[in-house]
């Protein structure tokens, strides 16, 4: 009465077996909807003009690298590393500037640092929309001018949002990817 037999097994092992896969699905997986291209990741160079509002209206060049991580709700945040020059009556060395920036994918505040190659050391703040730049300059090492308050136009054009419904296929217990017999929607290969 005690003993199991081979049969009674095979029923077992068949009933818990057929109860893992509900409707195709295997259980101790999961369909995570959008796990695939939650975020974007964006490495772009960008060119612009920057006029300092106490400096006249000769524009300086810019050249900087930007790095941004968009995710599919909008937050945006990045770096961003730039040079300036002035190229109009002679070429002389601006700034460079180091920036951390955060916000939506169409306007993120900024605030960094770097190195004025005439007054020396600067922290500053700004806000960056599509193609324009405000921003505020201070100098803590100078005697005057000690506020540098400018505008930008350059070719930083918005962050796109990652609107991907993409889903994946997850083994619960950290979340590793399945192998070929299963799809992306958890289903079972024939």
């Amino acid at each position: 009465m005690g003993s199991i037999t081979f049969s009674k097994l095979a029923l077992v092992f068949c009933f818990f077996l057929s109860s893992s896969a509900f409707a195709g699905k295997v259980l101790g997986y999961d369909l995570i909807p959008g796990a695939t291209g939650a975020s974007l990741t964006d490495n772009r160079a960008y060119a612009g003009l920057k006029w300092t509002l106490n400096e006249g209206i000769k524009p300086q060049a810019v050249l900087g690298l930007k790095h941004a991580r968009i995710k599919s709700n909008g937050d945006t945040d990045g770096g961003d590393l730039s040079i300036s020059a002035k190229i109009i009556d002679g070429f002389q060395l601006g700034k460079l500037r180091a920036k951390y920036f955060n916000g939506k994918e169409n306007v993120q505040g900024e605030v960094g640092a770097g190195y004025d190659f005439t007054k020396g050391l600067f922290t500053g703040v700004g806000v960056h929309a599509p193609h324009s730049l405000i921003g505020l300059d201070l100098h803590p090492f100078v005697t005057d001018n000690k506020l540098e308050p400018y505008i930008q136009i350059d070719t930083n054009k918005k962050y796109k949002k990652n609107n991907s419904t993409a889903s994946q296929c997850v083994f619960n217990p950290g979340n590793v990817p399945l192998g070929p017999w299963l799809d992306s929607q958890c289903t079972i290969l024939k």
